[in-house]
């Protein structure tokens, strides 16, 4: 798992048009097993947090994981605290029309964004999965991005500047 969590950081390391949205993104965030120093554990848990990049096949990779397991060797078990089907993202062209009234309002504004895919859950994919198109969009320009981090924050010029791109977009996708 290490070494495809390097392979995909140096894709994306690489490739600066790739977004980190753009690889599948893997954290070992738990390990546990034993008791104390001096005592062989019985058993060790290892937990990695995985974002499966959208061109990645659900299959395939599943497939790879259980291979990997086996190539480690007896005892090794998967097991999945949360597997979410592929809920396909919402298109971005001239097919929807929300996508239209939402860029011709950052058209109008003169906003220059960059669509990517948000590697982290969010709500909107509980509406895409219904089949309800769903477009996640942050007006924080010239912010670092923090999200979840110990001192994220946002300028108040950046957030009442936000406001008014928010009423221009509510508006034109409300009324398309």
């Amino acid at each position: 798992m290490m070494d495809f969590r390097e392979k995909e950081a140096q894709r994306l390391e690489n490739n600066p048009d790739l977004l980190i949205g753009d690889v599948t993104t893997v954290n070992l965030t738990r390990i546990f097993g034993g008791v104390q120093s001096n005592v062989v554990p019985p058993l060790l848990t290892i937990g990695f947090d995985v974002r499966i990049a959208l061109d990645v096949n659900l299959e395939d990779f599943h497939q790879q994981l259980k291979d990997w397991a086996k190539e480690a060797g007896d005892g090794v078990e998967l097991e999945f605290e949360l597997k979410e089907p592929l809920i396909p993202p919402t298109t971005l062209d001239a097919s929807n029309i929300y996508w239209t009234a939402f860029k011709g309002a950052i058209d109008e504004l003169k906003l220059n964004i960059r669509t990517q895919v948000f590697p982290g859950g969010t709500d909107s994919r509980y509406v895409r999965e219904i089949g309800i198109p769903a477009i996640g969009f942050s007006p924080m320009g010239n912010t670092p991005v923090l999200l979840h981090d110990h001192d994220e924050f946002l300028q108040a010029d950046v957030y009442l500047r936000g406001i008014d791109i928010f009423k221009k977009i509510i508006d034109k996708v409300a009324n398309c």
